[in-house]
């Protein structure tokens, strides 16, 4: 693997491909002790790692010591593997990385090296043959800043699959934390591929203020590359039983991955218009905030933007790329989570509709529509009509109807 982004640009060409491959994996059912933080979030808290699998994936095989896993998914003819090394097993993460390879059967693979979440890891591709069939993948090694213990994942499929397959497999690694701040991070694969880099000033005005900030030159591509990708994965789940559970994860991997991207953005914002959130409420300025916020974002040029997804990514939003509902939406949620503000993102197939929450308090009795995400209530904010926070159209109101996303 070389440092360019043609190998992983090819990745958006196979969505259509992957979505025909409904392939059945046979697996048996072992019992992992694991804190379900969603319906398929993997959470080692001993060790400090997490994983957010695209539904579907189960237990195929374990070692008695708890140190290696098997993963088979029962839609796609794709495995995940994972090995724990105590500290000192090895020294780096490059060389877990050899490590694993060159015990496994006629295997070979390719590296590089490089730092992601201030830790050694080492990304690449790999192949092997196994009784008689031969297998493509994904490896990434990691050394775990908690306990310095090294982490490897093996994610393939049969060869003759693996490229359909590919998109689905950089998801499932690229879901992958090591501390909790990764949770507001580009994952490790897209980390890799898009590296922070030269700047790009942009100039907002909200609340008949001119805000500067910056994005960095490649936000925009990277987010769309993330939003491409987790789309693929989307597209299998669309007559299945756990569609809700792969919409939730779809938002949840957009907003990870732009969260840390629009910091900077957010922190202007907020030091911009703090004492004008304040002005408009001085009971509750993150109300204020989310009100100011709000209007801003109604004003946005209404499009549906041109690829699988019909989703802009939130870099391209700020730039001034027309977007819709669930955009204005997760860009709200996105921004008020870096100010400090508790949000969540709701969404309906009935309707074809996206709105956000604030954990904020109602400007008044009229203004006090809500929903809940897990064990909290939300303030509404409708970013398609000019209408204040806690108001929605009465034709949808039906909160059944409505698919809450919680936000890590």
């Amino acid at each position: 693997m070389t440092r360019t982004d043609t190998y992983l640009k090819a990745l958006l060409k196979w969505c259509n491909t992957l979505k025909t491959l409904f392939l059945c994996a046979s697996f048996a059912t072992f019992s992992l002790s694991i804190t379900p933080l969603f319906a398929e979030m993997i959470v080692d808290n001993d060790y400090g790692w997490s994983l957010d699998l695209p539904e579907g994936f189960s237990v195929a095989d374990a070692t008695e010591d708890g140190m290696s896993y098997l993963f088979s998914h029962d839609r796609l003819p794709v495995s995940l593997a994972m090995r724990l090394y105590n500290s000192g097993t090895y020294e780096s993460a490059t060389a877990a990385f050899d490590g694993v390879i060159t015990k496994l059967p006629n295997a070979r693979g390719e590296r590089e090296t490089f730092t992601w979440r201030n830790t050694d890891c080492a990304l690449g591709t790999f192949s092997m043959q196994l009784n008689n069939t031969n297998y493509d993948g994904w490896v990434t090694s990691v050394e775990l800043p908690s306990n310095r213990a090294h982490l490897v994942l093996l994610c393939y499929a049969d060869a003759n699959t693996a490229k359909a397959c590919e998109q689905f497999i950089v998801s499932a690694l690229n879901s992958l934390a090591i501390d909790r701040g990764s949770y507001y991070e580009p994952g490790i694969i897209t980390a890799y591929a898009y590296p922070q880099g030269e700047k790009q000033e942009l100039n907002l005005t909200i609340n008949n203020r001119t805000i500067k900030t910056q994005l960095n030159a490649a936000d925009v591509e990277a987010a769309e590359f993330v939003v491409a990708c987790e789309y693929a994965v989307l597209s299998l789940y669309a007559g299945n039983a756990k569609w809700q559970e792969a919409w939730q994860r779809y938002y949840r991997a957009i907003f990870r991955d732009s969260y840390g991207r629009l910091k900077r953005v957010a922190f202007d914002m907020q030091n911009a218009l703090a004492q004008d959130a304040a002005q408009l409420n001085s009971t509750d300025a993150a109300q204020g905030m989310a009100q100011l916020l709000l209007t801003w974002t109604q004003s946005f040029a209404y499009a549906r933007e041109k690829n699988a997804a019909d989703f802009t990514s939130l870099p391209a939003a700020l730039l001034g790329e027309g977007c819709d509902c669930d955009t204005r939406s997760l860009l709200l949620c996105v921004l008020l989570e870096n100010m400090g503000t508790k949000t969540a993102l709701f969404v309906s197939r009935e309707y074809s509709h996206a709105v956000f929450g604030a954990e904020v308090a109602s400007v008044s009795a009229q203004e006090n529509a809500r929903m809940k995400a897990g064990d909290r209530e939300f303030l509404l904010g409708e970013t398609t009509a000019h209408v204040n926070m806690g108001l929605i159209a009465q034709d949808f109101s039906d909160t059944s109807k409505w698919l809450s996303v919680e936000l890590p």
